[in-house]
């Protein structure tokens, strides 16, 4: 596969879990709760939280780590007046849980 179709293939994922209402104003499902003042409130997972959790889900269930065109996102990013950042930071949070889990 090669980046293109991975930054599409990361694309439609993203796009698929906007349009079924995943972000702001998310459904219960896809937000975390948070704990203020004795008051539990819901909030809408961000795109670098889905992009941690799908590394850890990918570790836990034996998956091998996916490798995102994170410098194609970038020029993207740039040449379309940061259109992908759902994509940058998704590749972002998957990055980083897949380095935090490298380092045990």
């Amino acid at each position: 596969m090669n980046a293109f179709q991975k930054l599409t293939q990361l694309h439609d994922y993203v796009k698929k879990n906007y349009e079924r209402g995943n972000y702001d104003g998310a459904k219960e499902s896809w937000s975390t709760e948070s704990v203020h003042a004795g008051q539990a409130t819901t909030e809408p997972m961000s795109d670098y939280q889905m992009g941690f959790d799908q590394a850890v889900k990918d570790h836990e269930q034996h998956r091998a780590f996916h490798h995102y065109p994170s410098e194609l996102v970038k020029l993207g990013n740039a040449v379309s007046d940061h259109k992908l950042a759902e994509l940058s930071e998704f590749i972002n949070g998957y990055n980083a849980a897949k380095k935090h889990i490298q380092e045990q």
